[in-house]
């Protein structure tokens, strides 16, 4: 899997993702009727279009420790029902050739005062914000919404099947991280098509603060429901710091913020905010940073 190919693969695979959006939002809107054969018609495009966005870029990464640099992310877009779009990437936590073939990870940028489509899922979802306070919005039965507000490094949690969607209140743009497992990824309906609701329940997770030094602090949330049963690491590195470590696991680390070096041996990587380090069990290296750093880890 070259990286060109993948970048001309995902472009054209946006370009029909987002037209079958667009058109689909347009239906909802003006409560137009499709008849089955046009139903089916789009959901095929949308589902292969999809599966070229979800074609797992980790796959390009050369052991035992490489960089994927943000540039070469594939990027697609997720247009709200409320008008406007939101710009969307991800990685796979393995490497097989599909995102949903394991754990994964999908971020999304809302640009400022975005609202997301009301959706909902069959499982849990966990999502943290990276950048800057985010609402979450669910809806109790016929009851009034009700909004959960998250600040930076916290996590807000959706019960299984739960209506809701996300807002960025601010004036500028916000990120947030999302964990999947394999269904979790495709497992995705929209108000019109919602699952059937069991549960209407949300949270706000704060998580675990442990300082280390003066140079270097962690931030742990233990994830475990019945979907789901991993921990989040957030680690904050003080510009001169030095992080060494060997894990007898495969381990994947997203710069949320800053600029590092991450070293082994005689390999030697510069890396900056977006940018996706994927290290091979057993392998020791280094992380230098040259500013104040956030890393993302995942551990299964």
């Amino acid at each position: 899997m070259k990286k060109e190919d993948t970048l001309r693969r995902s472009a054209l695979g946006s370009y029909v993702s987002a037209t079958v959006q667009q058109l689909e939002n347009y239906v909802l809107k003006n409560d137009i009727h499709l008849s089955k054969k046009r139903k089916s018609s789009l959901k095929r495009l949308a589902f292969k279009s999809d599966k070229v966005l979800r074609e797992n870029i980790v796959m390009q990464s050369v052991p035992p420790l490489d960089v994927i640099n943000f540039k070469n992310v594939p990027i697609r877009y997720s247009y709200s029902s409320f008008g406007r779009r939101e710009q969307r990437w991800g990685y796979g936590l393995h490497l097989k050739p599909f995102n949903e073939e394991g754990d994964s990870i999908t971020i999304a940028n809302m640009p400022k005062s975005y609202t997301q489509s009301i959706h909902n899922h069959k499982v849990s979802e966990y999502c943290l914000s990276v950048d800057s306070k985010t609402e979450g919005i669910y809806f109790p039965g016929g009851k009034r919404e009700k909004i959960y507000t998250t600040k930076k490094s916290q996590i807000l949690h959706f019960s299984a099947t739960t209506p809701h969607t996300l807002r960025n209140p601010l004036n500028k743009s916000s990120r947030n991280i999302t964990f999947k497992h394999s269904s979790a990824l495709t497992d995705w309906r929209p108000i019109s098509k919602l699952n059937g609701i069991k549960t209407i329940r949300a949270r706000i997770l704060k998580g675990d603060i442990y300082k280390i030094n003066d140079f270097e602090t962690h931030k742990e949330f233990k994830i475990k429901d019945s979907y789901y049963n991993y921990k989040i690491e957030i680690i904050r590195l003080k510009k001169g710091a030095q992080y060494k470590n060997k894990h007898p696991f495969d381990q994947f680390i997203f710069i949320m913020n800053g600029r590092l070096t991450v070293s082994h041996k005689s390999i030697l990587k510069s890396c900056k905010k977006n940018d996706f380090i994927v290290i091979d069990k057993n392998t020791e290296y280094i992380i230098n940073t040259n500013t104040f750093c956030r890393l993302y880890t995942v551990v299964l």
